[in-house]
């Protein structure tokens, strides 16, 4: 009875935790409407970074201060999606008071620290008087000026679906917001969202995207839009009637080029067609299918100006009334990333910076295996082509070394420990010097050797979640997948040592120890591809954030310790520090002082999607080694999209036996501040219990159901023979069709029959002539006959097999469709 209460008040603070984020949201909307000058509130939270998590938002750097600014985004935990609206600014170079305070603990305990000698920076969260945009995700944020400027985007949750055509821009001297509406002529591009926006010179340059309607078709776009900032005009390029342009694309790379010419640089991205081959004879044309674009393309910038100083934005495609612009395949050279969707990107020094990425390979009823990286590439917009970054082997390491320039009175071990000008020319002559070092390795092209991380090992490396009943629930891995070998024989992936870096633990316990192994720092260079994507990660438990409390009974055979997560002693995921991101989707990218920045982006394990919220650098010209500035709180994420008959996951069904722990199971509880499940009613609790057992008791009614026809459908198939195509008849076809399939089978039988009704002992030579005495008329009748008689046999089988079939796959439509009503879009995730 103590298991069942603590449930029924687990449920109860879950509900209580949603309802206190959605009225917190509220609240700071409602707050913002009574102000009439900003205010900048520094997050004192737990957390020193934004929490929930979030995906698809905007990152900005602002070069005057030296600030990023955070704006919208979405956070889904299976069941809801949330659109933010929030402007927030981190300081990377800022101190926090609890960093301050930490700097002397040492004992390896600290909660929620990536490094103790790591600087998190602060957050501070911008509450800005109206007007202000409305919430919203996968929009677009550019700087010029001081200032910033978002366009379109959309906003996803349960109650609306709704993409915007609007441009706002953020005074970052004034910290307010103000609506630009276009002046004279000019109309704004369509509404739409996973479009891409770049600053050249005094303009925004627009492209791509895609708009997504109830009622009409997803469609993507391939128009270019300029918006000059001085005059506040949008201008639409046109194109010739013959002219080649890159085809339609969301969540593409966009860069400006500025080297040997100014131009735009379009590579990668998203979109869906229609396949005729896929469609049906009931739903001609209507099916479609992802492209993972590959291509890249490059549009001259500077011949669009002219020599007009006007904007009447009429004659020609161009701006001024220019001749129409022309856009340029380039061939793809170099060492090039493997085909993806979902890559994040940012311009550095003429060069394009992609990280990440997914490649989706849909198979048998559109069931999706999805590959996720975690490697970078630049894109030589100059030279045009690609390279590999892979991270540099330290001078001890061996093997190729990188040439810099010596420094009088330092020896090698000084200069790392000296801070450089990032700036400076030594530092961009050191790059250049590695990626001719790295062309030098790329000779051939072709496309780069990336393993990726699939969903075996996601489920293997991601083994555990907490669901919305504060039960832990584990990934199903069939046994024969239990054990995964790579190259070097291990089980999953290896370290250097050759160990393995998931710990299996043998017998049920509550009480799990930390068996994952220390791992020493791997080199992205070396040609181990398991190594390159897989880098080895060390338990450290400095590093394990304050986790839900639970008792959890785990089945035999469990995975407890991975590269990501392990189980603590109170039977729950926490963190394991890594030398390196996760692979990724969708993630920000920004640069400062040679610097490369990634935060947050999204990973799906399966049908779970994990909101990432961890944040990494890298010091471009070095590249030896990733520095986690905050390893997030992924292993805390409360997921609610289980459902009681997925058959992917293993639940321990048992939520906290101790009641001062229901605190704990809230999701992100440094901004849940109330919703204490101990101040609930009885009868709320109890009804709370009836509608849960009401609705456990109807899906066991529709899995059970399920298992019903589908073992009903195995028994009619094993009685059709199915596994003989020409004795069964095709699900539909009629008696002459069946006939006219399988003529030649039918008159073979016809003869063998006259062969066996012979009498006995008679020779096989008389029998042979018997037959060969059969007219071919006489083997038709008589195969005709064979074969309506079987027809006749199966029809009732084949009408109830028909019904049976029918009602799976309504049953599997009603399911896909209440999914794909709980899930984003994913589209727009690509």
């Amino acid at each position: 009875s103590s298991s069942s209460s603590s449930s029924s008040k687990k449920n109860s603070s879950n509900a209580n935790a949603n309802d206190d984020l959605d009225s917190i949201l509220e609240s700071y909307r409602n707050r913002t409407k009574e102000l009439n000058t900003a205010v900048l509130e520094p997050l004192e939270d737990e957390s020193p970074f934004p929490t929930p998590p979030r995906g698809n938002f905007t990152w900005t750097l602002c070069p005057s201060n030296g600030m990023f600014y955070m704006f919208g985004g979405e956070y889904y935990d299976g069941v809801e999606n949330l659109v933010f609206d929030e402007l927030l600014r981190w300081d990377p170079d800022a101190k926090q008071q609890s960093d301050k305070d930490d700097d002397d603990d040492d004992d390896g305990n600290s909660n929620n620290k990536s490094n103790s000698s790591t600087n998190t920076g602060q957050w501070t969260r911008i509450l800005t008087p109206p007007p202000h945009p409305p919430p919203r995700c996968a929009h677009t944020t550019v700087h010029h000026a001081d200032a910033l400027y978002v366009f379109g985007g959309e906003c996803a949750t349960a109650d609306q679906y709704h993409h915007y055509r609007d441009l706002w821009k953020f005074d970052i001297k004034t910290n307010t917001w103000e609506e630009i509406r276009p002046r004279g002529g000019g109309t704004p591009p369509h509404a739409r969202s996973g479009h891409r926006s770049v600053v050249w010179r005094h303009y925004m340059i627009l492209f791509g995207g895609f708009h997504e309607a109830l009622r009409s078709e997803t469609r993507w776009f391939n128009d270019v839009h300029i918006f000059d900032f001085q005059s506040c005009m949008w201008t639409e390029l046109k194109y010739g009637k013959l002219a080649r342009l890159p085809p339609p694309r969301s969540a593409c790379n966009v860069a400006v080029g500025s080297s040997p010419t100014e131009a735009l640089y379009v590579t990668g991205g998203y979109s869906k067609v229609k396949n005729a081959k896929m469609a049906t004879a009931t739903n001609p044309g209507s099916k479609s299918e992802g492209i993972m674009h590959i291509d890249c393309w490059m549009l001259p910038l500077k011949s669009l100006l002219g020599n007009s100083s006007g904007s009447s934005g009429k004659g020609g495609g161009g701006l001024n009334g220019t001749s129409p612009p022309s856009w340029e395949r380039i061939t793809r050279k170099g060492e090039y990333p493997s085909a993806r969707a979902g890559t994040s990107c940012v311009p550095h020094k003429n060069k394009l910076l992609v990280f990440g990425g997914v490649m989706d390979n849909e198979g048998d009823h559109h069931r999706v295996q999805s590959v996720f990286y975690d490697d970078l590439f630049a894109l030589d917009m100059e030279r045009r082509r690609w390279f590999a970054m892979r991270l540099k082997k330290n001078a001890s390491g061996g093997g190729k070394r990188r040439r810099r320039k010596k420094v009088d009175g330092n020896n090698e071990a000084e200069s790392k420990n000296n801070t450089q000008d990032d700036n400076s020319d030594d530092g961009g002559d050191d790059e250049e010097e590695d990626l001719e070092e790295d062309e030098d390795i790329a000779t051939k092209n072709e496309e780069a050797i990336s393993s990726g991380w699939g969903l075996d090992q996601l489920r293997h490396d991601m083994f555990a979640f907490i669901d919305g009943d504060g039960n832990v629930v584990y990934e199903k891995i069939e046994e024969e997948n239990e054990n995964v070998e790579d190259e070097n024989g291990g089980k999953g992936p290896s370290t250097e040592d050759g160990e393995s870096e998931m710990a299996i633990k043998p017998t049920d316990t509550t009480q799990p120890t930390d068996t994952a192994s220390d791992g020493s720092e791997a080199s992205e260079g070396q040609s181990d591809q398991a190594k390159q994507s897989n880098p080895t990660s060390q338990a450290s438990s400095s590093s394990t954030p304050a986790t839900p409390a639970a008792s959890v009974s785990k089945p035999n055979e469990k995975i407890v310790a991975s590269s990501v997560m392990k189980v603590d002693a109170k039977g729950l995921p926490t963190a394991v520090a890594r030398q390196t991101p996760l692979p990724r989707i969708n993630c920000a990218t920004v640069i400062r002082n040679n610097t490369l920045y990634i935060y947050g982006g999204v990973l799906e394990v399966g049908d779970r999607e994990v909101t990432l919220d961890d944040c990494w650098s890298i010091d471009l010209n070095k590249r030896d080694k990733w520095t986690c500035i905050w390893p997030g709180q992924m292993h805390r994420q409360v997921w609610k999209g289980v459902d009681s008959d997925n058959d992917s996951y293993i639940s321990s069904d048992q939520g906290g036996d101790n009641d001062d722990s229901d605190d704990d199971m809230m999701p992100f509880e440094p901004i849940m501040e109330g919703g204490d499940p101990d101040q609930d009613e009885e009868g709320s609790m109890d009804e709370e219990a009836r509608k849960k057992a009401k609705k456990a008791a109807k899906k066991a009614k529709e899995k059970e159901k399920r298992r019903g026809i589908r073992h009903e459908i195995a028994e009619l198939k094993e009685k059709l023979g199915v596994d003989n195509e020409q004795r069964t008849p095709l699900m539909g076809e009629s008696m002459a069709d069946f006939y006219a399939r399988t003529t030649e089978y039918w008159n073979v039988e016809a003869a063998t029959k006259r062969i066996n009704l012979e009498e006995e002992g008679q020779s096989s030579g008389t029998a042979d002539a018997q037959t060969q005495n059969m007219t071919v008329k006489e083997r038709k009748r008589e195969g005709f006959q064979l074969a309506k008689e079987r027809y006749e046999e199966l029809k009732p089988i084949m009408d109830r097999l028909n019904e049976l079939e029918s009602a799976q796959m309504e049953s599997e439509e009603k399911k896909a469709m209440k999914k794909e009503k709980k899930k984003p879009k994913k589209d727009r995730m690509r």
